[in-house]
């Protein structure tokens, strides 16, 4: 058996005195009040779980949202590009036609 060792003099423990309060003896609840207890705890996850739900739907909004506005920007470059397209061609067959009486 490995022998006890001293707490350090820096430890924490050795900076307060010892504790000569006891403990308050523990006490049992009555059936209302852990009744009151468990309809409290019951209210909290209830509302925690509505937000949560809230949260999620909010989530969602957003990405979709976002999945809107990316396609749509997507969309817009690619609108630009044929419009490019569409210059350049029609440069070339015009250039042809300048030329030719």
């Amino acid at each position: 058996m490995p022998a006890q060792r001293k707490p350090s003099p820096s430890s924490p423990a050795t900076d307060q005195p010892p504790r000569t309060d006891p403990q308050p003896p523990a006490r049992s609840l009555t059936r209302a009040e852990a009744l009151r207890w468990w309809q409290a705890g019951y209210q909290a996850g209830h509302q925690a779980a509505e937000h949560e739900q809230q949260a999620a739907a909010q989530r969602d909004r957003l990405a979709g949202s976002y999945q809107a506005q990316h396609a749509a920007d997507q969309q817009a470059k690619i609108n630009a590009l044929l419009l490019d397209t569409i210059n350049a061609l029609a440069s070339l067959f015009t250039s042809r036609d300048n030329g030719k009486p």
